[in-house]
């Protein structure tokens, strides 16, 4: 293993004392184990530090790093700068990986000589049950541009962090975005894609994604909602601005769907006065997707977004509990 270079593996973590512990478990127990392991604590107020201290002394290649709760961006984008490896990779908290992942991703991305590696998941709850099982196709070498469209379409690539190793060098000048306390891998992902020329991909389930009741997923509140949409919109004038073409009709339709579950989850959650701003906001911002004819868009998507643009307070009133 002293040939193989260094993984800087960082996982960000705040009040995750329910999780940690079998996180950490499986991240030293890799079989690659040339890995510097970069935990940064979000200003946790439970046991997280206690469990993590605890592996610390039993395990030194884990470098601590603490910072006032500023979110997962800040602490994702104090991780990457703190790495030092040739090769980054991401586990989150609440998750799990097998004894292979490193290994696996590590081998796939040289032997391919790859950009990017990238492994399933398999989607769990707290008591290990499958609650989603995510398409999977039996392509696994992409050029940069088809790996970025598979993005952007969001099926068989997905813009979770974790999952995927990635060059180090690819980070320069990429950063989460601070601003965002939600929903910042999905404005972040693209930017990276974009930069690569070759993706690597395995069909092995290797990384546990545990979702949890509490969840960010089963507690959209209105304001996480609009942090969403914002990342979607940055998504959009990418993809316009970018000479990337792909399947228009199947990235539309997935950004379209995104903004009007955001939309929904705002209405239904506000009264009247509240999130005026915003709301007028995602309106407008409509207007970019009128463009759509009803063949690449799908009748229903056509008609919602002229309803909601034309007619916002009766689009309000037909999609309210």
């Amino acid at each position: 293993m002293n040939n193989h270079l260094l993984i800087s593996l960082i996982i960000p973590c705040y009040n995750a004392e329910r999780s940690l512990e079998k996180c950490l478990t499986s991240v030293i127990n890799q079989s690659y184990s040339n890995l510097e392991i970069i935990i940064i604590d979000d200003g946790s107020t439970d046991g997280t530090s206690k469990i993590y201290e605890y592996f610390q002394i039993k395990d030194k290649r884990i470098k601590i790093f603490k910072q006032a709760n500023s979110g997962v961006s800040k602490a994702r984008n104090k991780g990457v700068k703190s790495a030092t490896g040739e090769y980054i990779c991401f586990v989150d908290s609440d998750d799990w990986v097998e004894p292979d992942y490193c290994s696996e991703l590590y081998h796939l991305l040289v032997n391919e000589n790859a950009d990017i590696s990238i492994i399933e998941a398999s989607y769990e709850d707290e008591d290990g049950n499958i609650v989603f099982n995510k398409p999977i196709s039996q392509e696994k070498i992409f050029d940069g541009n088809r790996a970025l469209i598979l993005l952007l379409e969001d099926e068989e690539i997905q813009s979770h962090p974790w999952g995927k190793l990635y060059k180090a060098v690819f980070f320069k000048n990429v950063n989460f975005p601070e601003n965002l306390k939600s929903f910042e891998d999905y404005s972040t992902l693209f930017k990276i894609f974009h930069k690569t020329t070759k993706v690597a991909k395995s069909n092995k389930k290797l990384y546990h994604y545990i979702q949890r009741e509490d969840s960010l997923s089963h507690n959209l509140s209105p304001e996480t909602a609009y942090f969403f949409y914002l990342a979607i919109m940055e998504v959009f004038r990418f993809w316009q601005s970018s000479e990337t073409i792909g399947n228009q009709s199947k990235i539309s339709k997935n950004i379209i769907r995104k903004l009007l579950m955001v939309l929904k989850r705002i209405i239904r959650n506000t009264s009247v006065n509240q999130m005026k701003l915003e709301k007028e906001e995602i309106r407008k911002s409509f207007y970019s997707f009128l463009k759509y004819p009803i063949r690449d868009i799908g009748i229903e998507y056509y008609l919602y977004l002229r309803l909601y643009y034309y007619y916002p307070n009766l689009y309000a009133k037909l999609i309210s509990k």
